[in-house]
């Protein structure tokens, strides 16, 4: 089977390597990613404050801008986020929402920010980013439906990993998850790797978001290598032989998959076509950052050549060359 290649919108690492790790990481997680049909992807940082977006940022800008690299640009996830849904982000770089948009979150780079929408201030900072053509995502959150409602009216489209690190749905309070399954103005993401979530979980969003579903791989360090110690965003993570990566007091600390496993999970976890799957891999997550990802004329010559059978990836192409 032929495909466009895999859209990945949140990557923090790969094949023992963080994408902090300066250029010689990147070019590991280039390699990783491209053997795993990902030709696009966002560098994903967790609560990053402005010592470290000073340190990593010129190599990010760098890589995003060039047309050779399939790096398309940064997702900050964080520092304006929920502390008790902060999951294994650092709590000491967890921050207040500013008056304005830090400068350092201003890069032509940051394609995606992730806020909790109910923090103090959250309503207008959602709506700076969104004037300046960042894609606004909702997560690491307590919202209420309500406060999700009005963080989507500021101009936030999308929800970052649904149903990890935020409020759980209650009957009589359906917090961030329940408006994100129901608002169709949202795109979610979601990990298909029966760890983030169940495979019941998986197929209640498939029903209820169907084609707003864009699968990620939130991967780590330890995504695509043994299991052992590895460190992601200044926490020390740990993959297990289960695959699963957690801090090493037990919290789920990201993937430990690449975004082509998610593919093959989503397809086997739910009710849903392998062309459900593939376009919640490509069409969905390049619509959020503006690229395209179709089998069209005219669109770049990214694509991922598939064995019908398994869903392994075979071969790569990227912008029209066999890597």
């Amino acid at each position: 089977m032929v495909a466009p290649g895999l859209v990945d919108l949140q990557v923090n690492g790969a094949a023992g390597h963080d994408v902090t790790g300066g250029p010689d990481s990147l070019d590991a997680i280039d390699r990783a990613l491209l053997q795993h049909g990902v030709t696009s992807y966002l560098a994903a940082l967790a609560s990053p404050n402005a010592e470290l977006a000073a340190r990593v940022m010129p190599e990010l800008e760098r890589r995003a801008a060039d047309p050779g690299s399939p790096l398309a640009g940064v997702h900050i996830e964080g520092p304006f986020i929920s502390r008790e849904y902060a999951g294994a982000h650092p709590p000491e770089r967890i921050a207040p929402v500013p008056a304005e948009v830090p400068d350092w979150m201003r890069s032509p780079a940051v394609s995606v920010v992730t806020i909790a929408p109910e923090l103090d201030g959250a309503a207008r900072l959602i709506a700076e980013l969104d004037r300046l053509g960042v894609t606004v995502s909702l997560g690491h959150s307590g919202a209420t439906a309500w406060q999700t409602r009005a963080a989507v009216d500021a101009g936030a489209r999308m929800v970052t990993h649904l149903f990890n690190a935020m409020a759980p749905i209650h009957h009589r309070e359906v917090h961030l998850p329940g408006a994100a399954l129901t608002d169709e103005r949202l795109l979610v993401t979601v990990l298909a790797d029966n760890v983030h979530l169940s495979a019941p979980a998986l197929e209640l969003v498939r029903r209820a978001a169907g084609d707003r579903v864009a699968l990620v791989s939130d991967s780590t360090p330890g995504a695509g290598a043994p299991a052992g110690r590895y460190t992601m965003a200044g926490v020390e993570i740990e993959r297990l032989e289960d695959g699963s990566v957690r801090t090493l007091d037990g919290r789920l600390a990201g993937g430990g998959l690449l975004l082509d496993a998610h593919v093959r999970g989503w397809a086997s976890l739910t009710s849903a076509t392998l062309g459900d799957a593939i376009r919640a891999a490509t069409e969905v997550p390049a619509s959020l950052i503006g690229r395209s990802a179709r089998l069209d004329a005219g669109a770049p010559a990214d694509l991922v050549l598939l064995d019908a059978r398994s869903i392994e990836v075979v071969r790569v192409m990227r912008r029209g060359r066999w890597v």
